[in-house]
């Protein structure tokens, strides 16, 4: 190459770095896959490994996909630093994950990205830019969304008692924020207690069973998702407290027992959701990067967020499945086959 080409390709490179546009070059494949998974504990995580591997199918069916690698950290950030630093010695093309701890994980993830791997930080983001896109839910909008509804249905003025989700999660942490900037506004809702309950319906039922056996007056209740407002509302009807309006998940075991009390006392219900289908729609997209597409920062954004969708009285009967069981979530992108399959009759 003469002078002249060096220099342009030396400008060319420069206006690339500061538009920030990813580049990279467009193959073939097939692709091989990693994804780093924070947990599969619960009903919600159970799904979305379906829904990712439900993508597989279908990707590699398409002759995309070649080797898939998975790992659960279970929680535990040390572990998931380990699975990565041992998936470093494969040949991993597209690395999905949510970090457990994303400052734990920041060194690794540099090394994958600097390898030339798509990397795609889902539903919690990393504490570092080098990443390739990520795909995220918008949970302060959750939290608000859930508060605001019971802010207007209570006409500004009540008690309220929260059930929140883990203790440190990114997730949590931002839906209670969402969900307290809303009542930060009315002065006359009285927040009585907020306990971790871990989105899960047994302790977000005990949790409640505490709350009702503390509060002789509860006007509603706010919750950061999962099953616990399941376990909340039969919590009332066990103690025979007047059902009041709370807020929820897409989780079919709270929709089926929203639909039954339907009516009931003061009671009135909204779900939100955060897509157990993000991992699967990572894949999507670092397959179509890598195809070259889409260009990241010019044709789609780095950071995608996915804007929370609500259920609600009026559309309740589009999303409750009651011939699926409770742990079934609404909001799939799976086919009626696959779902069927992860959750067969008995």
């Amino acid at each position: 190459m003469n002078k002249k080409g060096i220099i342009f390709m030396m400008l060319l490179l420069s206006v690339v770095l500061i538009m920030g546009v990813t580049v990279v070059a467009e193959e073939k494949g097939p692709f091989n896959v990693a994804f780093s998974n924070v947990w599969e504990g619960n009903t919600w995580g159970v799904q979305s490994k379906a829904e990712f591997y439900a993508e597989v199918d279908r990707q590699k069916a398409a002759g995309l996909l070649g080797e898939v690698y998975y790992a659960n950290a279970n929680f535990n950030a040390e572990k998931q630093v380990s699975d990565l630093e041992d998936l470093l010695n494969k040949k991993v093309d597209i690395l999905i994950l949510q970090p457990v701890n994303p400052p734990a994980v920041s060194g690794v993830i540099q090394k994958f990205y600097e390898k030339g791997t798509v990397v795609i930080p889902c539903v919690s983001p990393l504490e570092t830019d080098k990443y390739t896109a990520s795909l995220m839910s918008d949970d302060k909008e959750f939290g608000a969304t859930g508060a605001q509804f019971i802010a207007d249905v209570l006409k500004g003025k009540g008690n309220i008692v929260a059930l929140d989700g883990m203790d440190g999660i990114t997730v949590a942490i931002n839906r209670w924020a969402g969900a307290k900037a809303v009542f930060d506004k009315y002065p006359d809702i009285k927040i009585l207690g907020k306990t971790f309950a871990d989105w899960d319906y047994a302790k977000g039922k005990a949790a409640m069973e505490n709350f009702l056996s503390a509060f002789p007056e509860i006007d509603g209740v706010w919750a950061s998702g999962g099953a616990m407002t399941q376990g909340a509302i039969e919590a009332f009807v066990e103690a025979g407290r007047s059902l009041v309006p709370m807020s929820g998940e897409d989780n079919n075991g709270f929709l089926k027992i929203w639909k039954k009390n339907m009516g009931k006392d003061k009671f009135d219900a909204i779900g939100c959701s955060m897509p157990t289908y993000l991992f699967a729609e990572g894949l999507k997209l670092g397959l179509d990067i890598l195809q070259g597409k889409v260009e990241v920062g010019k044709t789609v954004s780095k950071d995608q967020v996915v804007h929370v969708y609500t259920i609600t009285k009026d559309n309740l009967d589009k999303f409750v499945r009651p011939d699926l069981p409770d742990s079934f979530w609404a909001n799939s992108h799976m086919s009626e086959d696959q779902i069927k399959a992860l959750f067969p009759e008995k």
